[in-house]
């Protein structure tokens, strides 16, 4: 059963891509057939693709702003990507995590059909309850979650109306000195929850850089990348909202009303 579509409610100039994505407390005991079987089941995602697995997330330790990663064994199957018909919406699946995603397919700048978080939330609960659905009848078992993400992935072309924009027009805390820039970029993370026994337990971590969206044109990205533990007894979704909340209020403190 395909997922209900929404009138767009947030149309968007600057976002080319939204994660949803929860990491599992176990692997999947996930075997080709078993890959080609939930294919199968998500039928109205018929773009298929193979993929290089990610390695696995953790949060990071207190004063470590970034994510730790440990390498998978060799042999471990393929990340699976699949897009709908327009490549609009996809779902992925490996062995440690189930995700959802919205991408821009309108040409960069343009405005482009985003329904809102709230939307995508529901769609992602609808998403969620197809793939628990597909595990208990596969394996017997409905995965516990172990870390949820939220990822938004921005784009603003710089030149616009004929005119470049400068870095200090987009971002409230870069001070401008009339000098050109050729590169430019910054990270910064905050806290989502106290710490809990000194660990962090989710965090958003901001990235903003300069670059080249094809067909080589200049543009300043904006990435808001989110994680959160899951502790037993609650629900993602509300840790999702959590995440969001965070990535709108550093979104809000850092860009420029109305500059992208």
């Amino acid at each position: 059963m395909p997922v209900s579509v929404d009138a767009p409610v947030a149309p968007t100039r600057t976002l080319q891509e939204l994660i949803l994505a929860t990491h599992f407390r176990a692997p999947l005991p996930l075997t080709v057939l078993d890959l080609a079987d939930w294919v199968g089941a998500f039928s109205d995602f018929p773009i298929i693709q193979e993929l290089q697995p990610l390695p696995v997330s953790n949060m990071p330790a207190p004063g470590a702003p970034q994510f730790s990663f440990e390498i998978h064994p060799v042999g471990t199957l393929p990340r699976m990507l699949l897009r709908t018909g327009d490549g609009r919406s996809s779902i992925q699946l490996q062995a440690d995590r189930f995700a959802m995603g919205w991408s821009r397919i309108e040409p960069l700048g343009d405005l482009a059909d985003y329904p809102g978080f709230e939307i995508m939330l529901q769609r992602w609960s609808q998403l969620l309850s197809r793939f628990e659905a597909w595990t208990t009848q596969r394996f017997h078992l409905r995965s516990e979650h172990r870390l949820v993400e939220v990822n938004y992935a921005n784009a603003s072309p710089l030149n616009q109306h004929g005119q470049q924009k400068r870095i200090s027009e987009i971002f409230k805390f870069v001070q401008t000195t009339g000098r050109p820039v050729n590169v430019f970029n910054t990270t910064w993370t905050e806290s989502v929850y106290p710490p809990a026994e000194g660990r962090l337990t989710g965090i958003v971590t901001a990235m903003v850089a300069l670059g080249n969206a094809p067909p080589d044109i200049p543009v300043v990205a904006f990435n808001f990348t989110g994680m959160a533990e899951v502790a037993e007894g609650h629900e993602s979704k509300h840790i999702m909202n959590d995440l969001h909340a965070k990535i709108r209020e550093m979104y809000q403190s850092a860009i420029v009303s109305d500059a992208a």
